[in-house]
């Protein structure tokens, strides 16, 4: 065979090469006029969304409807993605269920989805059954989303409870210092107070912000399991687990060990994200040192079998000097659930 044929041959290998590129941007089902996916949004490793189009696949009613697929690259299960464009939730009855069966109410719903329509232009596609870590799913929509981001779902577990030790578990920690009666709060600083305090005041700010929350307890007396509070946030659908905590004292000359830390499963690549921008968010604004982030595999509310989501536990600071004065400032709670709030959407809005 001569040099120009297999010039030749060569360049159509290529062409070739590229169009079945075009058509394989996922795992889409052929579905009318679309061969695959037009639309692949990867949730990636930081928890971040990123979509491509391809505009090689037409629209598979030959008008707008599109396929759309999702893979997760995050290291944690996801239970659903907020999506924005122009009327993509303006069904008109020819979704995907028009070409293979009705997979939903509306019929543009994939294997395992279902919507939550703010209006035409906002809306939330759920992950019925959570999409695991490395996992792809499907749906169509009436357009081509502008934004994506994961859903606004976060479940906060105000840590430890006075009845722990009826579960076989630690109760909250105990300050170092009996403040006197003339101080703003007297007495020694209690971390079972504190958490649930911080816990529902974020509750509080979050849902301002336009998120779904759930708590694991609203009181100081509660102790569900470390089991059940995963459980709660898995039923939930949350994309987001949070544990607050105080650390009990530790007394030193140098406040060693002092300031915030956050903990995370290494397991999970979008929870070292998530932990980095609490660790410097909370320590702002509280007003002590940031200890940084540190990958914990043993604990049990951030494994990946009791907690599946992107899931942190954060220790606001120490219930010792130079800690415990900071704390005991009574703007100290709304200082570490802002800063929490702060991260949180950071984190959703990357």
């Amino acid at each position: 065979m001569g040099k120009s044929v297999l010039r030749i041959a060569t360049v159509a290998t290529i062409i070739f090469a590229c169009s079945l590129a075009a058509h394989a941007i996922g795992q889409c089902p052929a579905i009318g006029q679309s061969p695959s996916c037009s639309i692949l949004i990867t949730i990636k490793p930081n928890g971040s969304l990123s979509f491509q189009t391809d505009p090689n696949v037409p629209p598979f009613d030959g008008i707008e409807d599109v396929l759309v697929g999702v893979i997760n690259q995050s290291g944690a299960t996801v239970f659903g993605i907020s999506l924005t464009g122009d009327t993509i939730f303006g069904f008109d009855g020819d979704g995907v269920g028009a070409f293979i069966g009705n997979l939903g109410p509306t019929g543009y719903e994939g294997p395992g989805t279902s919507f939550s329509k703010i209006d035409d232009n906002r809306g939330t596609v759920n992950f019925t059954s959570g999409l695991d870590d490395k996992g792809f799913i499907w749906f169509s929509l009436e357009g081509a989303p502008t934004q994506v981001h994961l859903s606004q779902r976060v479940t906060i577990d105000p840590g430890h409870g006075s009845n722990c030790a009826a579960v076989h578990q630690a109760v909250g920690a105990v300050g170092a210092t009996d403040f006197p009666p003339t101080s703003p709060s007297a007495g020694r600083l209690m971390e079972d107070n504190l958490t649930v305090a911080a816990a529902l005041q974020l509750n509080s700010q979050l849902q301002s912000d336009g998120f779904d929350v759930r708590l694991t307890k609203t009181d100081t007396v509660s102790c569900p399991t470390l089991l059940e509070r995963g459980a709660i946030a898995n039923k939930a659908r949350s994309n987001i687990f949070l544990s607050i905590h105080y650390n009990a004292p530790r007394f030193n000359f140098f406040g060693i060990g002092s300031g915030t830390i956050v903990l995370y499963n290494s397991a999970k690549s979008s929870s070292q994200t998530l932990a980095g921008l609490l660790a410097i968010s909370v320590s702002t604004f509280v007003g002590v040192d940031n200890r940084g982030t540190e990958a914990r595999d043993d604990l049990a509310v951030l494994k990946p079998t009791v907690s599946r989501m992107t899931a942190v536990l954060t220790e606001v600071a120490r219930l010792s000097a130079p800690d415990e004065d900071v704390v005991h400032n009574p703007l100290s709670i709304l200082r570490a659930a802002t800063g929490m709030d702060v991260s949180i959407n950071a984190f959703i809005n990357q």
